[in-house]
């Protein structure tokens, strides 16, 4: 599909863009761990994949699919599902699951442990119709009460909800499924969330909005972060390193 597409640019960008997908690559399964060594033999198995595949085989894989990542047969990856949200595996397949309750239920507990089974009973759903990776938790701050999602949420306190987020994330992680914190950053109105720019000062950022996030890296080791679509200080949260 992207051939047309792609004879319009020069060779030169064409060969900085296959380098960027490389990277991409490299970066994707260890993105949201906390700073770990490198396995050396891990290191040259993926670097083995990753010459194995052609431009356009990089652009597929980076570009992804509705829900997933597509497989890469020749080089030995296999595709990815991913499925939402925080309170079971919602499929399109017909198969029914388990509804748990709502994030602010699950956090009035004040129970990390609970949070953790209810993660690890997400996690066995996932698992059992072929799901890789789970859009939830979100952690994002109780800050407007007009936020249609709150519900999601862990609440308004930044260590409550970083301390349940890392149960959910322990129990459903050691079921095989990777959690997926969300949205990193300042989602916290669903309203033009797409075009929005919330305006966050260092120190708010720092006390309030960042902390439940640094746990679930730090404290959880969840496997991957969700971005928010709104800026942050004028930025998206993917275009600031």
């Amino acid at each position: 599909m992207y051939s047309k597409f792609l004879t319009s640019f020069n060779p030169a960008f064409l060969a900085k863009l296959a380098l960027s997908a490389t990277v991409a690559i490299l970066c994707a399964p260890v993105f949201a761990q906390a700073p770990h060594p490198v396995d050396a033999a891990e290191q040259q198995r993926v670097d083995a994949m990753v010459k194995q595949m052609t431009l356009q085989q990089k652009l597929d894989y980076i570009g992804g699919t509705g829900f997933g990542v597509r497989a890469v047969p020749s080089a030995g990856i296999p595709a990815l599902d991913m499925s939402d949200g925080p309170f079971g595996t919602r499929s399109n397949s017909g198969f029914p699951s388990t509804t748990y309750g709502a994030g602010i239920n699950t956090a009035a507990s004040w129970d990390p442990a609970l949070a953790a089974r209810v993660g690890a009973g997400i996690g066995r759903d996932a698992r059992a119709r072929g799901v890789h990776f789970m859009l939830g938790p979100g952690v994002n701050i109780y800050r407007s009460p007009r936020n249609g999602r709150n519900f999601e949420y862990f609440g308004e306190d930044p260590f409550l909800s970083g301390q349940i987020a890392v149960g959910y994330i322990t129990g459903m992680q050691e079921q095989g499924v990777s959690a997926t914190v969300k949205h990193y950053l300042g989602n916290n109105s669903e309203f033009l969330r797409h075009d929005s720019d919330t305006e966050i000062d260092e120190r708010t950022l720092r006390e309030i909005y960042l902390p439940a996030f640094e746990a679930a890296v730090k404290q959880g080791h969840v496997s991957s972060v969700m971005d928010s679509y709104n800026l942050i200080n004028g930025q998206h949260a993917t275009q600031n390193s």
